[in-house]
């Protein structure tokens, strides 16, 4: 049962990332939307889902908005159709804010 993992907050302000990280499990998802995308810069977001078989997402519009780009190619970015594809692929969806 895979779930998609959805966080808004940046992680400089909020703890969003941090239990939604604790939450995750193999075949999951995270997508990063808002300012959770400012989440996409950090390397630390990348080692703590390594091995983990987790794929993260980042919503193309809202990295584009903020200026950010992803630090590490397992961040894969997603326009809102693809926002919509992620939700219709998992069987639960959990937001993280």
């Amino acid at each position: 049962m895979s779930t998609l993992h959805i966080v808004n907050k940046s992680p400089f302000r909020s703890d969003a990332l941090q239990r939604c990280l604790a939450l995750v499990a193999p075949g999951d998802s995270i997508l990063l939307i808002e300012d959770g995308v400012l989440a996409a810069s950090l390397s630390t977001l990348a080692d703590s889902v390594s091995g983990r078989s987790v794929t993260c997402y980042a919503l193309i519009d809202d990295l584009a908005a903020r200026g950010v780009s992803a630090a590490d190619t397992c961040i894969r970015s997603v326009d809102a159709t693809g926002f919509v594809n992620l939700i219709v692929e998992h069987r639960n969806s959990l937001s993280h804010g």
